[in-house]
């Protein structure tokens, strides 16, 4: 009977529409770089914008990796945030972010590594 209410659950959530981004993992994993992406909007235009992160090159950080990526999307629009480069298993990560037509960019991004 668990198992079937697990698979209803995990079946309601995939037909869910979410406009956060979530890769990795952050449970016992240190917080190394977060920020508040902020960008106006343009008039009839989907805004797309470029953020770049890189682990600092300190002998605490040498061997480590990004484990996990969290993209919040604050206006809870069709905003999307995409890795374009890097990502997991790297030592960087490029994410790209998408406004819908008209709107502002506005996302909170947490990077554990």
């Amino acid at each position: 009977m668990k198992l079937y209410a697990l698979a209803f659950l995990l079946a309601a959530v995939v037909f869910v529409e979410c406009n956060h981004t979530f890769l990795g993992t952050n449970v016992n994993r240190p917080l190394v770089y977060h920020h508040d992406v902020q960008y106006g909007s343009k008039i009839f235009r989907k805004r797309v914008e470029n953020m770049y992160f890189a682990l600092p090159q300190v002998p605490s950080n040498i061997g480590r990796a990004i484990q996990g990526i969290l993209a919040f999307d604050m206006t809870h629009t069709g905003a999307s945030a995409n890795v374009t480069q890097g990502g997991l298993g790297f030592n960087f990560v490029n994410l790209r972010m998408k406004s819908d037509r008209g709107e502002k960019i506005h996302f909170d991004v947490y990077i554990y590594a």
